[in-house]
């Protein structure tokens, strides 16, 4: 459901809206002459365009995930070496065929953000991978095909956990909250993407972790000119920063999470 809703605020989605509506109000004007209404239909075209436009370029998703991204606060670690456990949220997979399951790209960028803040700060600091079976229960789990990925491209022996139940964020933070609580674990290093950064904190807040976050960047800071033409990469922009928008708010009406989980108010 979440995803039919962000889909009708893309480019696609609000043009057919758009179109809709004005069908449905051609349709009720059916009986007047053209004349009587041309011009406000020229208006309503243009306001579609306008509309597509816009929320196509990089400058609208940046704006957006901006927007998210500077929301979040959250706890600093003065020594790294402090850190108890790095948990990182998988970021899907698929089906690449006769190869079988492979991560996607996002999974690949946070696990390697996980790998090097590990060697950075200590190679037996334990790397617990959050993702379980998103495309159901007879293949393999996010966290096993993300961990397979760089098992078979790592040579030292470091200690990496699969969590393997979870099919999102929510289920992520009420599978490994207690497990974390009953290692007496304090510092918990939280590896996801910067957009999804303030919803994962906020879930793991209401679940008593106070985790620090770890973000792996992804949002640009600047593309220049290319910022205000629309593009394939700026409706990716605007789908996943829409994406968390809605998350957040799902989750703060259901009560997974409440505002206060939100904001860092310290330890």
């Amino acid at each position: 459901m979440k995803t039919l809703i962000v889909t009708l605020f893309l480019p696609t989605g609000l043009v057919l809206s758009a179109l809709a509506i004005m069908m449905w109000s051609i349709w009720r004007r059916r009986h007047v002459a053209f004349a009587g209404y041309a011009n406000w239909l020229v208006g309503w075209l243009s306001c579609i365009f306008v509309l597509a436009y816009i929320t196509a370029t990089p400058w609208f998703g940046l704006t957006l995930s901006s927007m998210l991204v500077n929301s979040v606060e959250g706890r600093v670690l003065e020594d790294p070496s402090d850190a108890d456990a790095i948990v990182v949220l998988t970021g899907g997979m698929l089906n690449a065929g006769p190869v079988g399951w492979i991560p996607r790209a996002e999974g690949i960028h946070r696990l390697a953000v996980g790998y090097e803040l590990q060697r950075m700060i200590n190679l037996r600091l334990p790397v617990i991978v959050s993702g379980g079976h998103t495309k159901g229960v007879q293949n393999p789990s996010e966290a096993n095909v993300t961990a397979s990925f760089f098992a078979r491209q790592r040579t030292e022996v470091t200690p990496t956990e699969l969590e393997e139940v979870s099919t999102d964020t929510y289920e992520s933070a009420m599978q490994l909250a207690p497990v974390l609580t009953k290692r007496g674990v304090r510092n918990v290093l939280l590896v996801t993407a910067d957009v999804h950064m303030l919803r994962a904190l906020a879930t793991f807040r209401a679940r008593g972790i106070d985790a620090i976050p770890a973000p792996a960047l992804s949002v640009p800071t600047e593309l220049g000119i290319r910022t205000i033409l629309p593009s394939a990469y700026g409706i990716t922009l605007t789908s996943e920063a829409i994406y968390e928008i809605f998350g957040i708010v799902g989750y703060l009406v259901s009560g997974k999470i409440s505002w206060g989980d939100l904001s860092y108010k310290g330890s």
